[in-house]
């Protein structure tokens, strides 16, 4: 039987956020997701779709096609047939769950949507999409003969035609839980029949094909885009530890792992004799590698972290092969040092090698316990090194 929104939970709207929402994000314009075919953009391109911003609002903005609107608007359908569009992900992988963004389209929302995906290793024989303006236009006849050639409508359906609510601010989420674990390249977006949707995001696991990698050189072993994972951590109240994988440096101090403030601080601060604080707490957060190595250098950013950077850091390390990102238990695994405790500073960029504090691991390892004290934030965290020659098998 088909899953519909009736027959099964997992597919119904509102709520709290999924925990998978907390999994890196495979589309996103910094993922360099690429938008390869819409059938319509009149009011809205589809690349908005892939913003990572929140969906922005002006009553007052207009243009010569209507409406501007923060998202994918088509317009009004008066022929046959139903919108869609195709992207390539920037990050390719499992995924697990989508969220539908309605923010704003509160009486021109798409009332149903459905996504499909494919894995795909060849690209798609389409026209370079983006060579010329898209908002204002639908895509021509010949456009669409060659999209419809390429079989899109026969992908793998992860999320069957389901209703979308108007987007204010208590029903705007739509929040779908994928079961499937095929990796996927590939997905297509259909609007049943027209509309806007604000904001699609595409939650999973990033599965790089290291076959396909030349690893010569050190690796960040874990970076997003080779597979890293932020599993858990004692505090996440202003950024998530996923933010430590992400591309390039940290756009401002959202971008990054920020805890709270510890409300058990003394009310005054003392220092040993080696000049560190002395503290009553801590706070830590569990980086799961992207693939199982040796790390040999490590950097720590706190670009944008300036009167709130950890005093000081400390890095562990441990292997545990076998475990998957919900199996995993800190405290069975035996965590050796990876950094002593070492000092940070503001919005400062520090590379760490053997030289300078590393401890290089001499056997693969698969996780990093990174500990600040005795809060604060970091913006990126970097560990260098070679993968495991098994794990590009």
């Amino acid at each position: 039987m088909e899953r519909t929104p009736e027959t099964d939970p997992a597919l119904r709207t509102g709520g709290a956020a999924p925990a998978w929402t907390q999994l890196p994000q495979l589309n996103g314009a910094r993922a360099g997701t690429e938008v390869l075919f819409a059938t319509d953009e009149w009011f809205a391109v589809a690349g908005n779709l892939n913003k990572e911003d929140p969906a922005v609002f002006d009553p007052n903005a207009f243009d010569a096609e209507g409406k501007l609107m923060d998202g994918w608007e088509t317009r009004r359908k008066r022929t046959a047939g139903h919108d869609w569009c195709l992207m390539k992900l920037g990050l390719e992988g499992v995924i697990r769950g989508i969220e539908a963004d309605t923010s704003y389209f509160t009486g021109n929302q798409v009332p149903r949507v459905s996504i499909q995906a494919a894995n795909l290793s060849t690209p798609l024989p389409l026209p370079p999409w983006n060579a010329k303006p898209r908002k204002g236009t639908k895509a021509s006849d010949e456009e669409v003969a060659a999209a419809n050639a390429c079989g899109t409508d026969k992908w793998t359906t992860i999320v069957p035609m389901s209703p979308l609510k108007p987007g204010y601010f208590d029903t705007c989420k739509h929040y779908f839980l994928v079961r499937d674990e095929e990796r996927y390249t590939h997905i297509r977006v259909n609007y049943w029949p027209d509309g806007g949707v604000a904001r699609l995001r595409v939650f999973g696991e990033v599965k790089k094909d290291w076959s396909a990698v030349a690893t010569s050189g050190l690796v960040d072993l874990a970076a997003t885009e080779n597979g890293g994972l932020g599993l858990m951590a004692s505090n996440s109240h202003y950024g998530r530890p996923q933010n430590l994988l992400g591309a390039g440096r940290g756009v401002n101090m959202g971008d990054g792992w920020e805890t709270a403030r510890n409300p058990n601080r003394p009310p005054e601060f003392k220092v040993d004799k080696n000049g560190m604080m002395e503290l009553p707490g801590n706070d830590w957060c569990i980086i799961q590698l992207g693939v199982p190595g040796k790390v040999e250098k490590v950097e720590i950013d706190t670009i944008h972290f300036k009167g709130n950077y950890p005093e000081s850091c400390m890095l562990e390390s441990c292997s545990a092969p076998k475990a998957s990102r919900l199996t995993f238990e800190p405290e069975q695994q035996t965590w050796t040092p990876l950094l002593p405790r070492t000092r940070l500073g503001p919005n400062a960029l520090v590379t760490f090698d053997a030289s300078s504090g590393v401890i290089p691991s001499t056997a693969p390892i698969t996780h990093v316990r990174f500990t600040t004290y005795p809060d604060g934030g970091v913006s990126r965290l970097r560990l260098w090194g070679k993968p495991e020659p098994r794990s590009r098998m």
